[in-house]
C-alpha cells in the first residue's frame, strides 16, 4: 500500500512520536509511507531516516486560505496515487472533507478532546474510519459529535518496548525524579507542583535530584521557579533541559517520574515508578490495580481529582523512602506497557483498519440482504460478522447492504446501503451485482407473518432474473406453518447457487423437504466472526453508568411479550430476584431492540437495576463480558455470550422455534423451553451454572465456539470461490 500521513506540524510530543513510531512500524511491514506536515524535529527525523517528507503548512483559519490548501493537497494525492490518507489532526482532517477527488481511502486519528462550538461540531471531518487512542476519547466523539460507534476504533499509542527498557544502574544512593510534558499553560501543572515541593523534599531527602524536560510558553516561568529553588538550597537539585531528542536515555536514568500521556508510558516502559499528573486530572502512583483507569484516558488522567501539592508530595515521599517498592511498582507498570501498548500491534492493527476500507480500482459486488438496519441488533451482528469476516479473507470485495434506513446504515457500517422496500432500487443493485447473498437470522420462516418469508423469496428469484448468483447464507429455517408455504421455500431454495445452514435442526428440517444433502452446508452464524472489543471497553462502559467493575453482574435480556403472557415475566423477576439476593449480584438488562423496553421496565421495577441501550453492537459484547451469569430471551444475546466464553442460558417462550436451543447445544450452553411460568426450573439451572468453576465452564464455550468460527470462515471461503470462481482461496487470518 501507498500511505500519505498528515498532520499539521511534527514538532516534539506524544502524538508527533506516535506518528513517528507508525510510520516506522508500516514501512517494515513492506508499505511505501510519505509524510505531509508543516514540518519539525520529528519531521528532520524521519526525513534522515528515508521518508519522503512533503513540507506544507496546513495549520490556518483563514476560509480562503483552506480552499487553497485543499486544491493543492488533491492535486499531491492525484499525482502520487495513494491508497491511504491519514490525517492526524483536525484541519488537515477537514481538508479531506467533501466529494472525493480520488480513491484513497481516509482515516482520521483523534488524539486528544479538541475546543468546540456548534459551529466546529458541524464542521469537522472524521473520515470513513475513525481511531482513537482510548476509550474516553472514542466516547468523546460519539457524544460530542454524534458519530456512530461502529465507526470508531480504539487503537492505543504503541510504545517501542526494545528500546524504551530498563538498564542497569550503578550502585548509588541518588534518586531521580523527572517531569516530562509540554510546558504551556495548560500541560505545565506537574512541573509548577514540583518546583513549589522542591525545597521541602530536597532539605529531607539530600539524594534527591529534580529534573524537568520539555519547551513551550512557560519554559522561562519554569526556568525562574528552578533557579529560585537552587539559590535557596545553594545547590543545582532541579535541572531544567528544556525539549530533548533521546528521551530513553534519560528516562532509563530516572528512579521516578511525574507526568502523563505517552511519555508516562514510556517512563514505565523504562522500568520508572509513575506517578500520573497532570493538568486534566491526578491518579497518584501507578500500579496494576488502578491502570485500567489510566488506560482508560490514554493514562491523562481525564475525569480525575485535580492534581493537588499535599498528594503529590506523599506520593514522592513514599517512593523516595521506600527503595524496593520504588523498583517493584516500575517493573509492574512495564509489564502493563509490554502487554497492552506495544508499537509492533499498534501497527498492525492500524494497517488492518487500512485494509478494512481500501478501495481497489476493480471490485466484484455483493449486494446482501436481510433484516438488517431495523433496530434488531442482532441482525445488524449478522451484518457486521459478515462485514468483518469478508473484509479479512477478500478486501478486495465491494459489499452493498439491504437495509430499512440507508442513511443511518452508511454512517454505521461503512458500506453503500439500499432502501430494502424499493423495489426499483433493489433490481438495479441486483443488477449491478455478481452475487446475492440472502441470509443470516431466521428470515425463511412465517410465525411473524407470510409477508417476510414471500420477501425473502421473491428477492431470490429477482436475483436469478437478473442473472446474479443466488446464496442463502448462515440461515436458520422455521418455523414454517403450511404445506404451501414448505413447498414455496423448497422451490426457491433449489434455484439457489450455495446454500448454508447455522444449526442442525435447520439442516434436518430443509432435508425433510426434499432437498438434497449434498447441497447442504454448515455452517455458524456471522456473528461470531466480529472481533472482541478490548476489555477496557467493558471498564469504560460501566464507569459510565455507575455500575461496578467486577463479575457480579447478572445480564438479563428479555424480548417484548404479549400482555397475556403477564404472569411468565411475574414469575421471572421473581427467579431474578432470588438469584440476585442469594449470590449478590447486580441485575443489568440490556436491550437488543427498543421493543422490549416494556418488559425490561415491567421486571427491573420488581428487581431493581439498570436498563442500558448500548449504541453499537461492540458495547453489547463489551457488557456481556465477564458477568457471572446471562439469562436470554434473544439469540443473539447467546451468540455474544459465547463469543466471550460467559455462561448463558437461553430462554425460549415459543416451543415451535429451536434456534436458542439449538445454539446452546452448538455452544456448550444452557437453555430452557419456557412457555409456562416455572421459577424453580429457572433458578435450579441458574444454581447449576453458578457453581460450575467459571474457568472450566469457559474453557469449554470458548472451544466449542472456535470449531463454529472455523465453520464461519470455511462458509465464506466457499462464497468467495463461487464469486471469483477459483479455489486457491487464502484462509482468512483468526479474528
Amino acid at each position: 500500500m501507498k500511505i500519505l500521513i498528515l498532520t499539521d506540524r511534527l514538532d516534539v510530543g506524544g502524538a508527533e512520536t506516535h506518528i513517528a513510531e507508525l510510520a516506522l512500524g508500516l514501512r517494515r511491514m513492506g508499505d511505501e509511507v510519505d509524510v505531509l506536515s508543516a514540518g519539525g524535529r520529528t519531521a528532520d527525523r524521519l526525513t534522515q531516516l528515508g521518508f519522503s517528507h512533503i513540507r506544507l503548512e496546513l495549520c490556518t483559519h483563514n476560509p480562503i486560505r483552506l480552499l487553497l490548501l485543499r486544491r493543492k493537497l488533491r492535486s499531491i494525492i492525484r499525482q502520487n496515487r495513494y491508497d491511504v490518507i491519514h490525517a492526524h489532526a483536525r484541519i488537515p482532517a477537514l481538508l479531506l472533507r467533501g466529494k472525493k477527488a480520488t480513491q484513497a481511502a481516509r482515516i482520521v486519528t483523534v488524539h486528544a478532546h479538541f475546543r468546540q462550538n456548534a459551529w466546529l461540531r458541524k464542521l469537522c471531518y472524521w473520515g470513513e474510519r475513525t481511531i482513537a487512542v482510548s476509550e474516553d476519547l472514542r466516547t468523546y466523539l460519539c457524544d460530542t459529535y454524534g458519530i456512530s460507534g461502529e465507526r470508531v476504533r480504539v487503537i492505543a499509542n504503541g510504545i517501542d518496548c526494545a528500546r524504551f527498557s530498563p538498564i542497569e544502574r550503578s550502585g548509588t544512593d541518588t534518586v531521580r525524579v523527572l517531569f516530562a510534558s509540554r510546558l504551556d499553560a495548560d500541560c505545565s501543572c506537574g512541573a509548577s507542583l514540583l518546583c513549589a515541593l522542591a525545597p521541602s523534599l530536597c532539605r529531607a531527602f539530600p539524594q534527591l535530584e529534580i529534573g524537568i524536560v520539555g519547551g513551550g510558553d512557560q519554559l522561562a516561568v519554569i526556568r525562574a521557579a528552578a533557579a529560585h529553588v537552587n539559590r535557596l538550597l545553594q545547590r543545582d537539585c532541579v535541572k531544567v533541559y528544556g525539549q530533548i531528542d533521546d528521551m530513553a536515555s534519560l528516562l532509563q536514568q530516572q528512579n521516578i517520574f511525574i507526568g502523563v500521556s505517552r511519555v508516562a508510558m514510556e517512563a514505565a516502559a523504562c522500568g520508572c515508578a509513575v506517578i500520573l499528573c497532570g493538568d486534566e486530572g491526578y491518579l497518584g502512583i501507578l500500579t496494576q490495580k488502578n491502570a485500567k483507569n489510566a488506560i482508560l484516558s490514554n493514562f491523562c488522567c481525564r475525569g480525575e481529582e485535580k492534581a493537588k501539592k499535599t498528594r503529590l508530595e506523599r506520593d514522592l515521599r513514599l517512593l523516595i523512602q521506600q527503595s524496593a517498592l520504588c523498583r517493584r511498582l516500575g517493573l509492574e507498570a512495564r509489564e502493563v506497557i509490554c502487554k497492552d501498548f506495544d508499537a509492533s500491534d499498534m501497527c498492525t492493527k492500524t494497517r488492518a483498519l487500512y485494509l478494512r476500507v481500501i478501495h481497489p480500482p476493480y471490485r466484484r459486488r455483493v449486494l446482501a440482504g436481510g433484516y438488517f438496519g431495523c433496530g434488531n441488533a442482532g441482525d445488524d451482528a449478522i451484518l457486521q460478522g459478515f462485514l468483518d469476516g469478508m473484509h479479512a479473507i477478500s478486501p478486495e470485495t465491494e459489499i452493498c447492504a439491504l437495509t430499512a434506513d440507508p442513511n443511518r446504515a452508511e454512517k454505521r457500517f461503512g458500506i453503500r446501503c439500499i432502501e430494502r422496500k424499493n423495489p426499483i432500487a433493489v433490481r438495479y443493485a441486483l443488477h449491478r451485482s455478481e452475487l446475492f447473498v440472502c441470509g443470516g437470522g431466521s428470515l425463511l420462516q412465517n410465525a411473524t407473518s407470510n409477508r417476510s418469508l414471500h420477501y425473502y423469496l421473491s428477492l431470490l428469484r429477482m436475483a436469478k432474473r437478473a442473472h446474479c448468483k443466488t446464496i442463502l447464507y448462515a440461515a436458520g429455517i422455521g418455523p414454517i406453518r403450511g404445506e404451501r408455504a414448505k413447498k414455496a421455500v423448497a422451490k426457491g431454495l433449489r434455484r439457489c447457487d450455495y446454500i448454508s445452514l447455522r444449526d442442525p435442526d435447520s439442516l434436518r428440517f430443509l432435508i425433510g423437504l426434499g432437498m438434497d444433502r449434498a447441497r447442504l452446508h454448515e455452517s455458524a452464524d456471522p456473528a461470531l466472526l466480529m472481533p472482541l472489543p478490548p476489555s477496557t471497553r467493558t471498564t469504560a462502559l460501566l464507569r459510565e453508568q455507575g455500575l461496578p467493575d467486577r463479575q457480579n453482574r447478572l445480564c438479563v435480556i428479555l424480548r417484548r411479550l404479549p400482555p397475556d403472557n403477564e404472569p411468565l415475566l411475574r414469575s421471572f423477576a421473581t427467579a431474578v430476584h432470588l438469584l440476585c439476593k442469594r449470590h449478590r449480584l447486580t441485575p443489568v438488562f440490556l436491550l437488543f431492540c427498543a421493543e422490549d423496553e416494556t418488559s425490561a421496565r415491567s421486571v427491573c421495577r420488581i428487581v431493581g437495576g439498570t436498563i442500558l441501550h448500548p449504541r453499537a453492537i461492540e458495547d453489547l459484547t463489551a457488557l456481556l463480558r465477564d458477568s457471572r451469569l446471562i439469562l436470554s430471551m434473544r439469540l443473539h444475546a447467546l451468540i455474544l455470550a459465547a463469543a466471550t466464553a460467559t455462561p448463558a442460558i437461553g430462554i425460549s417462550i415459543d416451543p415451535t422455534d429451536q434456534k436458542i436451543s439449538s445454539f446452546a447445544r452448538l455452544s456448550g450452553q444452557e437453555s430452557l423451553a419456557y412457555p409456562h411460568p416455572s421459577v424453580g426450573e429457572l433458578v435450579e439451572l441458574s444454581e447449576r451454572q453458578l457453581s460450575t468453576k467459571a474457568p472450566q465452564k469457559s474453557e469449554r464455550i470458548a472451544q466449542a465456539v472456535e470449531e463454529l468460527r472455523k465453520k464461519a470462515c470455511k462458509d465464506l471461503e466457499n462464497i468467495i470461490k463461487i464469486l471469483y470462481n477459483k479455489d486457491n482461496v487464502q484462509t482468512p487470518p483468526t479474528l
